[in-house]
């Protein structure tokens, strides 16, 4: 069985083997209860920044100043070839400032939006 697991934040493809019998004592691995203790989350500032992934065309901004949204809560649309993409918050938090408008063309790396 293939699975998928990430640790503090990196994820990692694993393949798993399930056993009908239990492994003898000495195949176990132990693993420490510190490393099974939650760990504070670390937000980098930049985590905090929405940036435009393409060039294009903001059609729609949906969010504004002091509006307290989810993780991954469309915050605008932008357009590029002719196709529109939904860009999302991403993680919780309020909205501190809004940089686009409707209507402005924005360049790939560009700051849209900022969460506090």
């Amino acid at each position: 069985m293939r699975l998928r697991i990430t640790v503090e934040g990196k994820a990692y493809d694993v393949d798993v083997e399930v056993m009908d019998e239990p492994q003898p004592e000495e195949e176990r691995v132990a693993i420490p209860a510190s490393v099974l203790q939650p760990r504070p989350i670390h937000i980098l500032p930049e985590d905090k920044i929405v940036r435009s992934p393409i060039a294009g065309l903001i059609t729609s901004v949906i969010a504004e100043a002091g509006q307290v949204v989810l993780k991954d809560e469309t915050l605008l649309i932008i357009e590029a070839m002719k196709m529109e993409s939904k860009l999302g918050a991403p993680m919780g938090g309020v909205v501190k400032n809004v940089q686009v408008a409707p209507g402005q063309t924005v360049r790939a790396g560009q700051v849209l939006v900022e969460l506090a």
